[in-house]
């Protein structure tokens, strides 16, 4: 299953980064919790039934997400279904800064967009595909960069910027999601 060696994947690079923060684990089995009232179906429903994450974990500097773990799925939502682009099958699973990343659980591959101020921008076709690209720009960004992507004056290096990029290219579908990446991580 892919969505399965892209979580095994994400995991090792979360438990290797000298940025992560709290606990991710996987697991081989179905984990035991309780029912949450959320839609949560495809993709989204097998990274919540596959993941442990425990103290509020959080991976990266400069591309910083702040995973919700399953507890907390639910109190997220709270105010978001005033926005009138929100459906009832979206699921927020991470957090940068009050942007956030969500899937749309309504599909069975789980699709990512992203929310900047609450606009809603679509970032990968599957939760898989996002948790792949993930995974490779922090390594970009921890391992050929060292964590240093800025300047003195704190503005991204364009070297960085530029393999970042090309990164996305190289692995997302169209010119489109690779726009709306930058977007949601740089603005």
């Amino acid at each position: 299953m892919f969505i399965d060696d892209a979580l095994r994947k994400f995991v090792e690079i979360f438990q290797n980064s000298n940025s992560s923060s709290g606990v991710m684990q996987y697991s081989n089995m179905k984990l035991k919790a309780d029912k949450i009232d959320l839609p949560l179906t495809g993709e989204i429903l097998y990274y919540y039934d596959h993941i442990i994450l425990e103290d509020k974990p959080i991976l990266g500097n400069d591309l910083f997400l702040r995973f919700i773990e399953r507890n907390k799925l639910k109190n997220i939502l709270d105010g978001w279904d005033n926005d009138p682009e929100w459906k009832d099958s979206y699921i927020i699973f991470a957090d940068r800064d009050g942007d956030v990343l969500l899937c749309d659980s309504s599909d069975i591959k789980s699709p990512v967009y992203g929310s900047v101020q609450m606009k809603m921008y679509k970032l990968t076709d599957s939760l898989s595909d996002f948790w792949n690209i993930y995974s490779k720009l922090i390594e970009v960004e921890e391992i050929e960069f060292g964590g240093d992507v800025a300047d003195d004056d704190f503005n991204h290096k364009p070297e960085y910027l530029l393999r970042i990029e090309e990164e996305l290219n190289k692995n997302l579908s169209s010119k489109l999601f690779v726009d709306n990446f930058m977007y949601f991580f740089f603005g």
